[in-house]
């Protein structure tokens, strides 16, 4: 099941015909560009990145097909593709070797060198929207290595934050902060910690239940109070093992260029903003949230605990500095097996002999390097430890550093991701509040989908649509939500319409007679119910639409929201 050669939509059980057959088709031949991908090199992905991500393929990028000409490039890497030999692994693990050896090897060597553990490699802009959308990362963890240069989002730090850190452009590297403490002393007097939120975790040295320390509470809180708690908590041998887990902003803030006006992330810019602006049509995923996904700051050797995610999504991560260690277990059995024995385990050094028992049995384990961006399925059981150092250069070797990283969830469209999102909606408990919103967030997404469709919108694929069609095949609870979604969207186009033809009538009236012209009372109305803050909604901007227009949108969310409201206080 490793091998991509093998990795087709045969064996997941789809239903035959129609949009199912043709939807298996589709990721059959996704299946090949795996396998082509896996074979090149590991120097020739980090050769061929940055140039030619941004110069080859960014003008190819704003097309709906991705249209490619042949060039040098694809022949050398079809060349390459003809006999797949170890220089992938090889150049792989001459990086793991660099760096572990001068972190004394975190995790044990023989795993990290297992070559039936490494993980898969993309290698252009093309390719990872292509994984992100289409491909199946199950059980695997797909790098591309200098992703954050290619994506253009190398710079796109909260300025507090990267300040705190001493990233600044002006700073130098002895002014860099030498841990997350550190860190959080710099933000106090900014008023930062009151400005953001998230986790703060630290561990006692020596402690031999590899069990984490949550200052001021597990929750996602403030982290003025949560900080006072830590200062009071961890004994100051232990500071230094402090690591702040997702850091996001507490109130929702005004964002530029973005699909929505206001959101909770730290980012100047988020990867789904990106991919927006390079002309992806970001709303043809079945959910992807950078929303209030969060940003972890770390010193060598902070963790965080095994764990399945409580969405049944993928996780799309940014390591702006420093090295992750990442350990994933197969979606099912060894997950659930995994769990059971090492359920919040921190998998840092000294491991125990059950620990190195456990990586032996991960299906795998990856370092993930300064500037690259991974991705893996959050339903797979996983653990993270922070490796504080730099990437090697010929002429030094790697420096100490803190770890910097960021997270996006999503849902691709490939079948085997599309069920265990169905699985885990089917298994939730009836009091599960959290799968019971991402079930609706899908199901509205999906109605979204439907209305562009009955729209004509010509940027909808194939895929897309028969993802779509699966889906609501298999959740009738899923299916009853896309039809409701369908009605308000139906009644907002039928006010939109009678909106725009006031004003058409309006404007009309105003030329004939030379009088301004006047509001209509549907609109003073649609103004009083759409005012007030709505953290979530998009404006008109963003769609090209109105502000009139925007005005009626917002008015049919609130309507959705207070409906919500009204059905969580009936049950």
């Amino acid at each position: 099941s490793r091998c991509p050669r093998r990795r087709t939509t045969g064996g997941f059980n789809l239903p035959r015909g129609g949009a199912f057959a043709e939807f298996r088709s589709l990721a059959s031949a996704h299946a090949f560009t795996h396998a082509r991908t896996h074979s090149q090199t590991y120097a020739h992905v980090l050769a061929h990145t940055l140039l030619p991500a941004l110069l080859g393929t960014m003008g190819a990028f704003r097309g709906e097909a991705f249209p490619h000409t042949a060039s040098h490039h694809d022949e050398k890497a079809g060349a390459e593709c003809e006999a797949p030999g170890p220089s992938a692994a090889a150049a792989y693990q001459e990086q793991v070797k660099q760096v572990l050896e001068a972190a004394s090897w975190p995790w044990p060597e023989q795993v990290m060198l297992d070559p039936s553990k490494q993980p898969r490699f993309v290698s252009s802009v093309e390719e990872f929207w292509s994984e992100l959308q289409l491909g199946c990362h199950m059980n695997e963890v797909i790098i591309f290595p200098g992703g954050l240069h290619a994506m253009g989002q190398q710079d796109v730090m909260d300025p507090q934050l990267r300040a705190a850190l001493g990233f600044a452009p002006e700073a130098c590297e002895a002014s860099r902060a030498a841990s997350a403490y550190e860190v959080l002393e710099r933000l106090a007097p900014t008023g930062a910690l009151e400005r953001m939120k998230g986790k703060i975790m630290y561990r006692v040295p020596g402690s031999a239940e590899h069990k984490g320390h949550s200052a001021g509470g597990t929750g996602n809180n403030i982290l003025g109070p949560k900080f006072e708690a830590l200062k009071e908590e961890c004994p100051e041998e232990a500071r230094s093992s402090a690591y702040l887990a997702e850091i996001r902003l507490f109130k929702p803030e005004v964002c530029v260029d973005g699909l929505r006006k206001k959101r909770k992330s730290t980012l100047s810019r988020t990867m789904r903003e990106r991919c927006h602006t390079l002309g992806v049509d970001v709303r043809k995923m079945l959910f992807w949230d950078d929303y209030s996904e969060g940003t972890f700051i770390g010193g060598n050797l902070s963790a965080y605990d095994l764990h399945v995610d409580c969405i049944p999504s993928s996780n799309l991560g940014s390591v702006f500095s420093g090295h992750k260690l990442l350990a994933i277990w197969a979606h099912g059995p060894d997950t659930a097996s995994i769990m059971k024995e090492h359920s919040r385990e921190l998998f840092v050094p000294p491991l125990s002999g059950p620990q190195s028992a456990a990586l032996e049995r991960a299906c795998c384990v990856t370092l993930a390097s300064p500037g690259s961006i991974y991705v893996f399925s959050g339903t797979n059981a996983h653990a993270v430890c922070n490796v504080g150092l730099s990437s090697a250069l010929p002429a030094s070797p790697p420096r100490p550093c803190l770890c910097v990283s960021s997270y996006e969830a999503f849902v691709g469209l490939h079948t085997r991701h599309v069920d265990a999102l169905l699985a885990a909606v089917d298994e939730a408990s009836e009091d599960d509040q959290d799968i019971h919103e991402f079930t609706e967030e899908v199901a509205e997404a999906a109605a979204c989908i439907i209305d562009r469709v009955k729209g004509k919108d010509g940027h909808l694929d194939r895929a897309t649509l028969a993802s779509v069609n699966y889906v609501l095949a298999r959740s009738a609870r899923m299916q009853g939500i896309c039809d409701k979604e369908l009605l308000r969207l139906a009644q907002y186009d039928r006010e939109l319409t009678e909106r725009r033809e006031k004003e058409a009538d309006a404007a009309s009236g105003a030329a004939a007679g030379g009088a301004p012209p006047q509001p209509a009372a549907a609109d003073q109305g649609a103004d009083a119910v759409a005012g007030g803050d709505d953290e979530d909604a998009g404006g008109g901007d963003a769609d090209g639409e109105s502000d009139a227009d925007g005005k009626v949108r917002k008015n049919h969310r609130k309507v959705r929201k207070i409906s919500k409201r009204e059905h969580a206080s009936h049950e």
